[in-house]
């Protein structure tokens, strides 16, 4: 199958980001940046490298329409892909990770590809260190009637500490205070459920490791709607004091090429936050943000 592809340790390196997001030639030029060995230099080069691993069948070629007209090629792994790129593990991806992205869910999916893409850049490019990536589906976080798949999940090392960074895209599409599933009422309440759980296991079990946290990435279409999150939050505290949920806009955050250690974020109390604490005994000298109850909040169904 392989046809005498040889892989490269770039290409290894593609195939286990494909394993969390599909990605488009234009982010895998970005993104290659990252990677072992020569970066692609223009995009020409990555469709031909990506039709040489589809010929193989490492990859697979989709395409999905785009607004305007025409259509939009982006990559997946195969089977085979996923078997190189991960030869120590048994058992095989999900399927839903493998096949052609759902017409309703284009835009979801290439957005969280653009903010994966450009944390990794901005991390690189600071000295982070990635040391974990999980996709869309392939974390869940469960206690109790709650359970949390975020889009997807960083953790990321600098100067001796780590951060576990879990991210929701927002494209306003779900309701804001609803008792529904996918509200982002639902979504703030599980989390927080989710951290007092594993902190009273972190307790029980006598404090010998490190105290277990994480960060909430809420990535919205627009400053409104971030603040009103971060408005239900502050709301939603269980700990007043503890800044588990952040916020700001798509375009704010994509817009930032250091976006993983800028202070660029909001928390529940306004305060801007970066996401990795880049100069820890200094804080950000920026005048925090009021958050106000929405004018008109939506009933709780």
């Amino acid at each position: 199958m392989s046809q005498g592809v040889i892989l490269s340790d770039r290409d290894l390196a593609l195939l286990r980001l494909l394993d969390a997001t599909p990605l488009t030639a234009s982010q895998i030029r970005k993104v290659s940046l990252t990677f072992d060995g020569e970066p692609f230099r223009d995009e020409r080069r990555v469709r031909e490298r990506m039709q040489a691993l589809a010929s193989a069948g490492f990859v697979r070629i989709w395409f999905a329409a785009i607004p305007g007209g025409g259509s939009m090629a982006y990559y997946r792994l195969t089977v085979e892909g996923h078997r190189s790129a991960f030869p120590e593990l048994i058992e095989s991806p999900p399927r839903a990770s493998l096949s052609e992205i759902a017409p309703s869910r284009v835009r979801h999916a290439m957005t969280t590809a653009d903010v994966i893409v450009h944390s990794l850049v901005a991390a690189y490019e600071r000295g982070v260190t990635v040391a974990r990536i999980l996709g869309d589906g392939r974390l869940t976080l469960q206690v109790g009637e709650y359970r949390q798949q975020p889009d997807f999940h960083l953790q990321l090392a600098f100067a001796g500490g780590w951060f576990n960074l879990v991210f929701e895209i927002d494209n306003a599409t779900e309701p804001l205070d609803s008792q529904r599933e996918h509200s982002i009422r639902t979504k703030i309440l599980g989390y927080e459920t989710y951290q007092d759980w594993v902190l009273r296991l972190w307790n029980e079990s006598g404090r010998n490791d490190i105290r277990p946290g994480f960060r909430v990435v809420f990535l919205t279409t627009g400053s409104e709607r971030a603040n009103h999150i971060l408005w239900l939050a502050r709301e939603l505290a269980r700990n007043s004091d503890r800044r588990l949920i952040y916020a700001t806009t798509q375009d704010s955050f994509l817009g930032t090429p250091d976006a993983v250690t800028a202070a660029i974020v909001n928390d529940h109390h306004g305060h801007w936050q970066s996401l990795v604490n880049y100069q820890p005994t200094s804080s950000a000298l920026r005048t925090p943000i009021r958050l106000k109850r929405p004018v008109a909040p939506v009933p709780v169904l």
